[in-house]
């Protein structure tokens, strides 16, 4: 048996197989190069891979149609969320207009609508547009890289406009069917418009300049042959004879399967071949003509279907703003639609476009509810199949008013789906609708106007007459429906009405982007320079402070706060100098750290310590010692500088301040300058610390003034307030400037910068200058000069009422007898004589007087002898025997010793007598005070003080007695 048998026949078979399969392919085949789609279409479209010519307008529409045309024609188009910004067939915009997204719905005027807003915005204003409702946006754009025309799933996104609104119009926010606009919305949809729009959801309604409407027709082939059928009058009188004119139309799957006599397998002129999986429910299609034939409907023979046969009419959905159903059954036509839709037996919008090809196809007779403007209207107008009216009663607001709304429409109860008589007329024209969802102006309007897109005022704007619609239909269908030219007809419609889109452009668009370099000028290194020269004002005034930290200047004003204020000002010089740095994230979280930390550092303390000081006054007045504990101030600044902390720790985590693009619109209205500046997404932030730090500023004011009456040595109320005075001030320029250059962050953040700097100037020259430009002597040495004048206390005190001064701390005069004028003239003031007095003793903490004679020290008790435990001060008395002369004069040699001067000279004073009446009043006093302080132990130390002060100050009275009395 020959093995090679049956291998002959079965090459030659795959042989012609592949042939051809090679000759159906070359057919399918547009393009083998380049040339051929530059020469079948435009230059720049491709052969692709599968053989099919790209898209020549993928990289604009102007600079295709119009090549010889200025450079801005000439730009490649922007590119949009479908593209790839690396592409080399669009650009990137620096307007970073938010994104528009349009539904293109399932009609050609719809697309070309929406294709000529793309084009339009961005072409001419930069603004990125896509067409669809979500997934299917690249393909149903504009600049598809193939030559498609692909129709929407929805002849309505009522919910993605819904969608848009919950997005806040940014429909990249979401995955699911979400659109901004609608451009074409018909009558059928007003009951759902005024819905949405009493809901919040759309903009004001507008038209688009489209005059719309919804009629009967039939082939003008039809009205010749059966003139009857052009109204509804005509109509109703000839029963039979409609039902035997309108046949139903037939799919090629039906046909071959029920009609054809060999099941389409031989060409038999209606049909070449056996439909396909996807040809076979269509009416008319390639290798396909149509048939129309009569059904069981169309039989009017018999008593049964006398009445009830029906001719054919191809109805559209139920969503359309039809009413075929309300007018065949009151006006008594015999017309019934027998579509696949269940619920009305319409026909889709392809599957009604099929219908009258085939009918023209087979110059049968056919009647058809369809809209116009539309292409298949314009692609038959002067011809044998051009559409003709079919007229039915003339509308009126009586029948508008009386017309289903959409769910009635769509009812699946057919006596719901009739309606009433009053609702039986004919549709009327009007103005088609743009639906626009509300998020669209909201979101434009909330931007600054460098920011605001041009799209939305230009959507309100726009409209394009009927007459403009018929030129692009008609263009389109000339050129064989197909996605080329769709693409042709609407580039050539816009590039022959550039002039009129752009007079729907808004003012001031489009508008020049320029961006700003300004931290590289004069103006900002001179703020730098400003700021470090605040620093090392600052540095050297901590060096002059730590040198002279023991002058009577600075203890009094405690430097250990001062040195706290100096840090506080180091950190505002720092943020001072960061305000002129070009902004990042980390400079901008650091600017608000610095000033935030360097104000509460600065002003605290003075808070802190002037508050201590207003409550030793006020104990002054009730003779009650106060006792501070210096760490217990220190503790009290920490935690308000706490506050502050906290309250940036916050800031920083919810809200960072970060380096964003900030746009100004310059005067001319055109110009945007772009700059980056450092901003939170509140501003409520920076309100808020500026609230806090005008608190700081106030409440240290306020305490300034408080203590203007106190002892000079302790008063700073001049230098504090005007230090505050001069805060206050530069605190309301920053908000001022801040207010002012909001949308010019570097001119506001430079502005901030000299005003820091020249605060801490300021803060410093005032407040810590005038220390330390004074003598510097400490407190040792200036009581060691004063000393000599002690003999004018005896004439300083008589008369006099003036307040006691507390004391805070165990000072230092009270053991070494140092002191100033001033304070002895003020305790000595109080007084009223001279006398033996007792003397105050403290366990731990207060000592005797050192210069105390040793039979007084001898004398002194221990508290145990008082009734008086734990570390409470005990009182004792002065030996008997110890005269007040004795005491006076040792006093008075210690004191002149303390200084080696010689005694003050009494020539002016008059000659005391020891039965002075100062000595008694002293003796009194002192009698008062320690009953007071047995019977309120807790102002002991108060009393015991005061005790010690006042036997000192007898002391030495009693030693210049003795002195003058020698003399």
């Amino acid at each position: 048996m020959n093995p090679n048998r049956g291998i002959l026949p079965t090459f030659l078979v795959f042989t012609i197989i592949h042939c051809l399969s090679r000759e159906a392919t070359a057919q399918q085949r547009e393009c083998v190069s380049d040339l051929d789609c530059a020469g079948l279409y435009r230059p720049g479209s491709t052969c692709l891979f599968s053989g099919q010519c790209s898209n020549p307008f993928i990289d604009g529409c102007l600079r295709s149609v119009k090549p010889s045309q200025s450079s801005e024609d000439q730009r490649i188009r922007l590119c949009n969320s479908d593209d790839d910004t690396e592409d080399s067939y669009c650009r990137s915009s620096p307007f970073n207009y938010p994104e528009i997204r349009v539904h293109n719905q399932d009609w050609e005027a719809a697309i070309f609508f929406s294709w000529i807003i793309q084009i339009s915005l961005m072409e001419f204003l930069d603004v990125p547009v896509t067409i669809g409702m979500g997934s299917d946006t690249k393909e149903s754009s504009f600049y598809n890289f193939e030559n498609n025309l692909p129709f929407s799933s929805k002849s309505y996104s009522w919910e993605g406009i819904r969608k848009a609104n919950e997005v806040g119009g940014n429909c990249l926010l979401t995955d699911e069917e979400c659109v901004n606009l609608i451009t074409d919305v018909w009558v059928s949809q007003a009951d759902v418009m005024a819905r949405e729009y009493a809901d919040g959801q759309l903009d004001y309604l507008d038209g688009n300049g489209q005059v719309g409407r919804l009629s009967w027709w039939v082939p003008k082939y039809t009205a010749v042959r059966h003139p009857f059928t052009v109204t509804h009058l005509g109509l109703s009188q000839n029963h039979h004879r409609v039902a035997e004119i309108f046949k139903r139309p037939t799919t090629w799957g039906d046909y071959c399967n029920e009609v054809s006599l060999s099941n389409c397998t031989v060409p038999d002129g209606v049909a070449d071949r056996y439909p396909g999986k996807d040809d076979a429910g269509k009416y008319f299609a390639d290798g396909y003509i149509g048939h129309f034939r009569a059904t069981a409907e169309n039989n009017c023979t018999g008593v049964e279907n006398n009445s009830t046969c029906t001719g054919h009419i191809v109805a559209p959905p139920c969503t359309w703003s039809t009413f075929i159903e309300t007018q065949t059954y009151w006006l008594e036509l015999a017309l019934k639609s027998s579509g696949p839709n269940y619920v009305n037996g319409g026909y889709t919008y392809s599957e009604m476009i099929q219908i009258w090809n085939a009918a023209n196809a087979t110059q049968s007779d056919v009647m058809m509810q369809w809209a116009e403007p539309d292409t298949v209207v314009e692609l038959y107008r002067n011809t044998a199949a051009e559409f003709t009216k079919v007229y039915l009663p003339t509308p009126s607001l009586q029948c508008e008013a009386a017309r289903l709304t959409i769910e009635e429409r769509c009812s699946e109860d057919p006596v719901v789906r009739r309606g009433t008589k009053e609702g039986a007329c004919d549709n009327s024209a009007h103005i088609t609708k743009k639906a626009i969802a509300i998020s669209l102006r909201d979101s434009t309007l909330a931007l600054s106007p460098a920011e605001q897109s041009p799209a939305y005022s230009f959507i309100q704007n726009f409209n394009i007459d009927q007459l403009q619609i018929n030129e692009m239909l008609s263009h389109y269908g000339a050129g064989g429906r197909t996605g080329y030219a769709a693409r042709e007809a609407v580039c050539t419609w816009i590039a022959n009405n550039t002039d009129y889109l752009q007079s729907l452009i808004p003012p001031s668009h489009p508008k020049i982007f320029q961006s700003r370099d300004d931290y590289e000028e004069t103006v900002t290194i001179l703020a730098y320079s400003v700021g470090f020269v605040s620093l090392v004002y600052i540095l050297l005034s901590t060096a002059i402070t730590f040198r002279k930290r023991k002058a009577a200047e600075f203890v009094y004003a405690q430097v250990q706060f001062i040195f706290v204020v100096l840090f506080g000002l180091s950190l505002v010089a720092l943020g001072a100098v960061l305000h002129g740095m070009e902004p990042d994230d980390m400079v901008c979280c650091s600017r608000i750290w610095l000033v935030g930390l360097g104000y509460a550092f600065e002003l605290v303390p003075l808070i802190i310590k002037v508050t201590a000081l207003n409550h030793m006054m006020k104990a002054s007045q009730q003779i009650r010692r106060v006792k501070i504990n210096p760490s217990q101030l220190y503790t009290s600044v920490m935690m308000l500088a706490s506050l502050v902390a906290i309250y940036l720790i916050i800031w920083t985590t919810v809200d960072p301040a970060k380096a964003t693009e900030i746009r100004k619109l310059e005067p001319d209205s055109i110009t945007v300058t772009s700059h980056f500046g450092c901003r939170s997404e509140s501003q409520y932030w920076q309100t808020g610390y500026n609230l806090w730090e005008g608190m700081l500023v106030l409440w240290a004011s306020v305490l300034a003034f408080q203590t203007r009456n106190v002892q000079a040595e302790f008063n700073e109320s001049k230098s504090l307030g005007m230090m505050c005075y001069s805060h206050f001030i530069f605190l309301m320029l920053r908000v001022i400037v801040s207010v002012l250059f909001e949308e010019d962050a570097y001119t506001s953040s430079l502005a901030t910068s000299y005003l820091l700097s020249v605060d801490i100037i300021l803060a410093i020259t005032i407040y810590l200058v005038p220390k330390m430009v004074s003598s510097g002597c400490t407190i040792q040495e200036l009581g060691s000069r004063l000393s000599n004048f002690s003999g004018s206390f005896q004439a300083q005190a008589v008369g006099t009422n003036a307040p006691l001064v507390p004391i805070t701390e165990k000072p230092e005069r009270f053991t070494s007898g140092a002191t100033t004028m001033s304070s002895f003239s003020e305790r000595i003031s109080t007084l009223s004589g001279t006398d033996r007095i007792s003397m105050l003793s403290t366990t731990e903490e207060t000592e005797a007087p050192a210069v105390a004679p040793e039979d007084n020290k001898a004398s002194l008790k221990s508290p145990e002898d008082h009734g008086v435990h734990g570390k409470q001060p005990t009182l004792t008395q002065i030996h008997p025997k110890s005269s007040v002369s004795h005491w006076a004069t040792d006093r008075t040699e210690s004191l002149n010793s303390s200084t080696g001067e010689s005694p003050i000279s009494t020539t002016h004073k008059a000659k005391p007598t020891p039965d002075d009446p100062t000595v008694s009043r002293l003796k009194h006093q002192v009698k008062r005070l320690k009953q007071a302080l047995v019977r309120k132990d807790e102002e002991n130390e108060d009393l015991q003080q005061m005790i010690a002060f006042l036997q000192d100050t007898s002391t030495a009275q009693e030693g210049e007695i003795q002195r003058l009395s020698a003399k």
